[in-house]
């Protein structure tokens, strides 16, 4: 069984909708023309309205088409992402400076005597 986790968006929906509603109007629009094509009306005004009813249905299904691309495109914006802590990065730590050679000290001649002598 599918789960879907997230809500499908209201531009879907949306365009779903406009889609259907063109659909059905361009239909009974093609089947009120070829009505009218069989038993002609007594003047023009008819096949205004059924080509603006024509033209509407084509034009909801225009807009149904653009608002499924444009609902598609904004899909990523619509995720709700998992707010990411940022890592505490903690600066190295300040290396002592190794103290310079110190070269040895010249004696002044003393002698030290070995203070720990064997009896």
């Amino acid at each position: 069984m599918w789960r879907f986790t997230q809500q499908p968006s209201s531009a879907a929906r949306i365009s779903l909708v406009y889609i259907t509603l063109g659909a059905l109007s361009v239909i009974w629009t093609g089947v009120w023309f070829v009505y009218l094509l069989n038993n002609p009306p007594d003047g023009n005004s008819v096949y205004y309205w059924c080509g603006g009813f024509l033209v509407t249905g084509l034009t909801l299904l225009l807009i149904g088409f653009m608002v499924g691309q444009i609902g598609r495109s904004a899909r990523p914006a619509d995720v709700v992402s998992q707010e990411v802590t940022p890592a505490i990065v903690t600066p190295p730590a300040p290396v002592a400076p190794t103290p310079a050679a110190v070269p040895p000290l010249k004696s002044a001649g003393v002698v030290v005597a070995n203070v720990h002598a064997r009896s």
